[in-house]
């Protein structure tokens, strides 16, 4: 499976047993299907683009100085949990130093990494510069919810929680199992190319994941089930659904100047 925007994560959450359905075959009932949506409103703005762009070339080149000389002097921190967002975003973590905003850089780029390590110069200078990476990787803008309104890097969706919600119940999986189809989807009737096509779902739909790693009937093992909106089970491969959650670089005027103001990191 390869899912976008926190894998490494669901593969942690997935993997274990609190996150399967006892039995999804008997357990999933018909729901109704809920998609996503962005909010790109002033995204166009010329100067913005500008900037996103100049951080771009200095992702590429690994200009940690230009990406640094781009950040607000005060840059807030969010680290909401990963996965299915609360109803209530988590506030910014505490600065009570408060830090300027290059060093606030390399404390957001020390979340994305495990363990309690003492990292040099260079390697926090490459944890700055990967961050921006990920953030920047999908190519999307938007406003975000997680960082109290801000336009980010890559956009966060908007739904109703409620009904997504309410798809997992009938499904019987937890929350945790929901995830966002990155593109349109056919799901097959059982683990094989030659099995009935169920369902073909758009890009933005919700899903609920059933099973991570399913043996195809050909022996391939790249497939993975979920609970479709009739209320059966399918198949379908090649993943690369998006979370939730994502790391996030944002952005505001300072001044009259569009800058980085603030950083999302999911945690564990």
């Amino acid at each position: 499976m390869k899912h976008l925007l926190c894998s490494c994560a669901f593969v942690a959450l997935f993997g274990s047993a609190a996150f399967a359905a006892e039995d999804p075959a008997n357990q999933a009932k018909p729901y109704e299907a809920v998609t996503v949506t962005y909010d790109t409103t002033g995204t166009d703005d010329a100067e913005l683009k500008a900037l996103v762009e100049t951080l771009k070339t200095a992702i590429s080149t690994g200009d940690v100085g230009t990406l640094k000389a781009n950040a607000a002097p005060e840059v807030k921190i969010y680290s909401p949990m990963i996965g299915f967002p609360d109803a209530t975003p988590p506030a910014a973590l505490p600065d009570p130093e408060k830090h300027p905003g290059d060093q606030r850089l390399d404390e957001a780029a020390t979340l994305t990494a495990t363990g309690d390590v003492d990292y040099s110069r260079e390697d926090l200078d490459g944890l700055v510069v990967d961050l921006f990476g990920n953030a920047l990787d999908s190519g999307t803008i938007g406003h975000s919810k997680t960082a109290g309104g801000a336009i980010c890097s890559p956009a966060e969706p908007i739904f109703d929680r409620d009904k997504a919600i309410a798809v997992a119940d009938a499904a019987g999986v937890p929350s945790g199992n929901l995830w966002i189809l990155s593109e349109d989807t056919e799901f097959h009737e059982k683990p094989s190319e030659t099995s009935a096509v169920l369902v073909k779902l758009p890009a933005g739909t919700i899903v609920p994941f059933v099973e991570g790693s399913v043996d195809g009937e050909d022996g391939d093992a790249d497939w993975y089930s979920v609970a479709l909106p009739s209320g059966k089970i399918g198949y379908s491969t090649n993943d690369i659904s998006l979370g939730f959650q994502a790391t996030s670089v944002c952005y505001g005027k300072v001044d009259g100047k569009w800058m980085v103001t603030a950083v999302v990191v999911p945690g564990l």
